[in-house]
């Protein structure tokens, strides 16, 4: 992973970037942060890292088992009018099923990425601890490397994040990807860059969401086997999603506002910065809340045998 980290940071700008790109953010004025304007390539880079990724997947990888799993849905059919609609309906059946996964593919990536960057700043309590973040005044004002890092590949994945659900998923998943990398991108300034990765504890979650997501479109339906590793697989995916995103992300939540009274008055103090960051948590806040809550309701008509795990796939 480090390997990754150094190879997509270490890209050098391309001279469009110094002589074209930067001079024309910077003199009109649309990005002020020096931090933005020498990372900005490195984010971009992130960014077409990701969909070079995703479109092996889309059109090399995952054609195959999506193709084999239409297939089998065809065969085991349980009528004759659901196996010509498979039949009718097979190209692109296929090419969904792949695009979708290779999605969930960057998703997994993503989240094994960051999740690294951010305990690697955990854990070093030199970096991390209360002697560097004594006071809201470092929490809000403070940059070191690991952090900045944390917001850059945090920056790059949510736009292409809110490109791609923009073009193959769900509006409340275009806002997350929208709001996430406006999060972000205030971070990199540097602006609260302590909270890049509190906040991206959110994505310990992000694994059995998408162990879930294959489980529902690959397992065979009827095996016992499969549906008793979703079902364990949810059962674990709420436990983390409540306290990873619902009591962490609140209660993090209320600390940045509280880190925030505490220097308003400080000539550093960004007031729409500060709206927009509380707005946008705010706002990811209360759609983990519906998420959840539509989660919770699933499972209480699986437990109630009025739907079951793999009958949960008509739904997703």
């Amino acid at each position: 992973m480090e390997q990754l980290v150094t190879f997509l940071t270490g890209l050098p700008a391309l001279p469009i970037f110094e002589e074209k790109i930067n001079p024309f953010l910077s003199s009109h004025n649309l990005i002020s942060s020096q931090s933005v304007l020498d990372n900005l390539h490195t984010v971009l880079y992130i960014a077409v890292f990701y969909h070079i990724v995703y479109l092996i997947g889309a059109w090399a990888v995952f054609p195959i088992p999506s193709k084999w799993k239409v297939n089998y849905d065809e065969t085991h059919a349980k009528d004759e009018e659901a196996r010509l609609h498979i039949q009718r309906h097979k190209h692109k059946k296929v090419k969904h099923l792949s695009i979708q996964a290779s999605i969930h593919f960057i998703s997994f990536l993503q989240t094994v990425v960051v999740l690294y960057l951010s305990f690697v700043f955990f854990l070093d309590r030199k970096v991390s601890g209360s002697e560097s973040y004594p006071d809201s005044d470092a929490r809000i004002f403070g940059e070191c490397r690991e952090t900045q890092l944390v917001c850059m590949f945090g920056c790059g994945y949510f736009i292409w994040d809110a490109y791609i659900s923009a073009c193959h998923s769900t509006f409340p998943f275009f806002v997350h990807g929208v709001v996430s990398t406006a999060a972000y991108y205030i971070g990199l300034k540097p602006y609260l860059q302590y909270y890049a990765p509190v906040f991206l504890m959110f994505e310990l979650s992000n694994p059995c969401l998408n162990i879930r997501w294959f489980g529902l479109k690959f397992f065979p339906q009827e095996s016992k086997v499969c549906n008793l590793i979703l079902l364990l697989n949810n059962l674990l995916l709420m436990t983390i999603f409540f306290f990873g995103r619902i009591l962490w992300g609140w209660y993090q939540t209320f600390m940045l506002c509280y880190d925030f009274y505490n220097v308003r008055n400080d000539p550093r103090f960004m007031l729409w910065d500060t709206v927009i960051v509380v707005t946008c948590n705010l706002t990811i806040d209360l759609l983990n809340v519906i998420w959840f809550s539509s989660m919770v309701s699933i499972a209480v008509k699986v437990l109630t045998g009025t739907k079951t795990v793999q009958n949960e796939k008509k739904t997703q």
